[in-house]
Parts: structure tokens; sequence; C-alpha cells
């Protein structure tokens, strides 16, 4: 009997993984080499940060929360890289009081989907979480494995991402130039950068708009980026995607935007960073364009192609 209720247990506790499971899958473990903090301080940060949370959370409205949010943030991607480089995964198959402690404030903080992954590896006695942050009818946010799989419902596109990037904005709205248009804002993890603050996240933006007046749409979004028509694409080394690129000399603000090949709409991924975080976190921007499937139509079926591949046809 005790070593049934002992199975039963480890059953209960541990997270399930695909079999072909890899941590991190298709995504560089790079950026993960020099965390923004050291361990130790992570963990007595944690502890203090959630004691200063758990006091002052009901203080704070949604623009006093941004500096909270980040914060936990960086705290999560370094301890992530501790994860990493000790066990050589990002989520541990078993409960952690560390991320469970994060996580929960994740969501109540205004990130997307992280509820998901709290009750992956809570512990059998705290309450479930439920989904805070609504999701907009036309995108759906589930987990595998060690990542987010966001798809929109009509089955055009879909993409991973690791579960420590930050989800921070999903809308679905018509845009001032008329498109309908989706478009998600997911930083990156926390890396050391050359600003003041010595750290920063990265952000990755996706756009999409089933319009495909996509000259229209590419102009259009190159000027709220402020990317003017004097500058040209060049190759990102990605099969034949290329991007549009400019620095902010005086923000030391780097933006880098790509449109996405696509027989069924118009898509763009945008990345941008400060000095530092942008040059360390290029190979997630370019991992992420990897992961991005557009659904392909032809005249028999239906398929998702990554545009990595969709790019070179």
């Amino acid at each position: 009997m005790k070593k049934f209720v002992s199975v039963v247990f480890l059953l209960i506790t541990c997270n399930t993984f695909a079999s072909d499971y890899k941590a991190m899958d298709g995504y560089s473990s790079t950026p993960l080499e020099e965390p923004v903090f050291e361990y130790a301080k992570v963990i007595v940060d944690t502890t203090a940060f959630n004691n200063w949370l758990n006091a002052n959370y009901s203080k704070l409205d949604a623009q006093s929360m941004k500096g909270p949010r980040e914060h936990l943030y960086y705290l999560l991607s370094s301890y992530v890289s501790e994860l990493y480089k000790r066990d050589g995964v990002i989520l541990p198959k078993g409960n952690d009081l560390v991320l469970e402690t994060m996580l929960s404030w994740s969501e109540r903080l205004g990130v997307y989907g992280a509820h998901l992954f709290y009750n992956k590896i809570k512990r059998p006695d705290s309450t479930a979480m439920p989904e805070l942050m609504k999701v907009p009818e036309g995108i759906k946010i589930s987990a595998f494995n060690d990542m987010y799989e966001v798809k929109s419902k009509n089955g055009g596109w879909e993409f991973k991402i690791p579960y420590y990037f930050m989800i921070g904005g999903i809308n679905e709205f018509e845009a001032t130039n008329g498109m309908h248009t989706q478009l998600l804002i997911i930083s990156t993890g926390a890396v050391r950068d050359k600003t003041e603050a010595g750290r920063s996240q990265s952000t990755l933006m996706f756009v999409h708009s089933p319009s495909k007046k996509t000259d229209e749409f590419k102009s259009y979004w190159l000027s709220q980026f402020n990317i003017g028509s004097d500058i040209k694409p060049t190759s990102l080394g990605l099969n034949s995607l290329e991007s549009f690129y400019l620095y902010d000399r005086r923000a030391r603000l780097h933006k880098e935007v790509a449109f996405l090949p696509s027989h069924k709409g118009s898509y763009l991924v945008a990345y941008l960073g400060m000095d530092g975080a942008f040059q360390v976190n290029k190979q997630h921007y370019l991992d992420f364009l990897s992961q991005v499937n557009i659904e392909k139509e032809t005249a028999a079926n239906k398929s998702m192609q990554s545009t990595a591949n969709a790019s070179a046809d």
C-alpha cells in the first residue's frame, strides 16, 4: 500500500512532458549564460519581494505595476538561468517553491498565461489559479512542455516561446489604417545591458492583419516605428528573410522589423532592445522568427509552415 501511495504522489507532483521533450526546444540557451542576478540574491530577493507585494499590491494601479512586474521577471530570468546551468532544464518536473512564489504574482501584475505554469509547478496543497488576464476571443494560449503555445483560433498562425518570456500585451482591434489587427507584445528574458540600470528585457512584437494589402500594411507599420523610406532592408541570414533596422542613438534603442511572407494576410515581427540587451537577445529574435508558423493554403489542403521555410519558397 505504501508503494502505491508513493507512486500516486509522484504522479500528482510531477509535470508531464512529451516523450521527445527537449528543454526550450528551438531556442538557444546562450542568452541565459549571464543572469542579471546571482542565485543567492534571487532566493533572498524573492522572499523579500513576495512580502513587499503582499503588503503593497492593493495600492498598485496599472501604471505603478510596471516596475514590480519587470523586477519579477528579472528574478525569474535569473532563476531560470540557474536551473539551466544546474540541471539542463528551464522548468522543473516537480514542485518548485521559488517558481510557485514568482508565478503566483505574474498574472496579478498583468502578464498573460502565467497561471498555466503556476498550476504546473505549485505544491499539491496550494490552490489552483484561474485565468486572471483574459485573452481576446480570437487568440488562444496553452502550455506545452516548458513553452507557451500561442495561436490564432481560426488557425491562421501559431508560435511557441519559453514560459519565462513575459506576454505583456495581447490586443485585437481596428488600427488607424482601417485594418483589423492582432498584436502581441512579448518581453524576452532579462539580461545585462549598457543602460544606467544595467539590465533590461528586449521586446518582441507580433502583428497580423487578414488584409492582403501587404504594401499598405508595411508602409503603415514602418511609419509607426519611425523607420523612413530611406532605410533599406538587409538580410537576416535566415533563409531569405529581411529586416529594416534603425538605431536611435539618443535613446540607445535598437529597432528591427521583419515582414513575413504569406498568401493569407500580412504579418510582421518587430524586435526592440537597448544597447547590450539587443545584442545578447538577438538570437532569441531569430529563434522566434523560426518558431512562427503561418497557415499555407494550397489547392488540395491547408497546412502550417514556419516562416523560415516559407521565405525560401
